[in-house]
């Protein structure tokens, strides 16, 4: 009994580690994408939690969205870029489609939210931005 329970061990690691698994491994990259809406309270009581929701198109089938974004603070304002999976080296079809977010706030300043949510480049390469105001009601 003393050696089953190493030789099982053994066999167990040498047959996890082994390389020969049907694992279909591609290539991918992150990318920002514009998001098309988002939907925001008229205000924010203080205090509260509030789940912002917003919209993003993914241009082809090799776009996949899994609830992931960038979300940066500049004093009041939040900066929020979504995040796109997309598929390399393999063949898309141009089927355009809608994902959604959803950011989390808890509404903890009191000065009025900025939201600025990534949209896209201009000409010159410059980020723009769909920028929303909240303001923050105090009870």
């Amino acid at each position: 009994m003393k050696y089953f329970i190493p030789l099982l061990l053994a066999v167990f690691l040498i047959t996890a580690c082994n390389d020969d698994d049907d694992y279909d491994e591609h290539d991918y990259h992150l990318e920002y994408i514009a998001t098309a809406s988002v939907d925001l309270p008229d205000e924010f009581i203080y205090g509260n939690y509030y789940k912002i929701k917003g919209t993003i198109e993914l241009p082809n089938t090799c776009y996949f969205y899994y609830n992931q974004y960038d979300y940066f603070y500049e004093g009041t304002t939040r900066l929020i870029y979504p995040i796109a999976h997309v598929d390399d080296g393999v063949s898309c079809d141009d089927e355009v489609s809608i994902a959604e977010f959803v950011i989390p706030v808890h509404a903890l300043q009191q000065e009025t939210y900025i939201f600025k949510f990534y949209t896209g480049e201009d000409e010159s390469g410059e980020d723009t931005f769909l920028t929303l105001e909240v303001p923050v009601v105090i009870n």
